[in-house]
């Protein structure tokens, strides 16, 4: 066979593995998330239960005012590197700090993924409270009563369904991903009781049946 065969194989088994690490990492990280996690996990999930459109929108104005201050911070990076490259340069100079190639580049870059790091942590808290949904729904169907099993199956069923071509990278990723940035958001930063705001949402919905009735 010709060699360029067995480069494209490659090449195509190196894409399906690198997709098969990134899909189990991910969903680890969504069970990691959600057992040790387990407060803010549970608020948004019931904030993903009874307000899923609100935290839609609050996904969608945290993901933008991250890319607008990650951009207001990168449009000024070269005043900011060369600012370091002379703070590195007295340090060097002065107690004999060592200095590595591109140092200041680097630093700068990198402080620049601290201000998405909101974001991020309320994209795992809110994945693994997709995944903690999955399982609550799941739980009837199963055989046998395993809720850590339920866990698994929901992180690994929306850590995969983001790599569906078309239907998951520009409908599931953008809804599911914006709707756990806000749930996710907003467990972190609430501090009310899971507990209340079940019963809460339970009063709320047998409140309207009463009214409809």
């Amino acid at each position: 066979m010709p060699s360029h065969f067995f480069d494209s194989m490659a090449t195509v088994y190196s894409i399906a593995f690198a997709v098969v690490g990134i899909i189990l990492a991910h969903a680890c990280t969504l069970i990691w998330a959600a057992l040790l996690l387990p407060g803010p996990t549970e608020r948004a999930r019931k904030r993903l239960e009874s307000r899923p459109l609100v935290c839609f929108f609050i996904g969608l104005v945290g993901c933008l005012v991250t890319i607008a201050v990650m951009l207001l911070y990168l449009r000024f990076r070269d005043v900011q590197i060369q600012w370091l490259s002379q703070a590195l340069d007295y340090l060097k100079d002065h107690i004999h700090a060592p200095r590595f190639y591109n140092d200041a580049w680097v630093i700068v870059n990198d402080v620049a993924y601290l201000f998405a790091a909101p974001a991020m942590a309320g994209l795992i808290v809110g994945g693994a409270a997709f995944s903690m949904l999955f399982a609550v729904r799941a739980r009837p169907m199963m055989r046998e009563d395993r809720p850590l099993a339920g866990l698994a199956y929901g992180a690994i069923c929306t850590s995969a369904a983001y790599f569906l071509p078309m239907v998951g990278w520009f409908v599931f990723l953008p809804i599911v991903g914006l709707m756990s940035v806000g749930a996710g958001l907003w467990g972190i930063l609430s501090r009310g009781d899971p507990r209340s705001l079940s019963s809460g949402a339970v009063a709320n919905r047998e409140e309207h049946s009463r009214a409809g009735r």
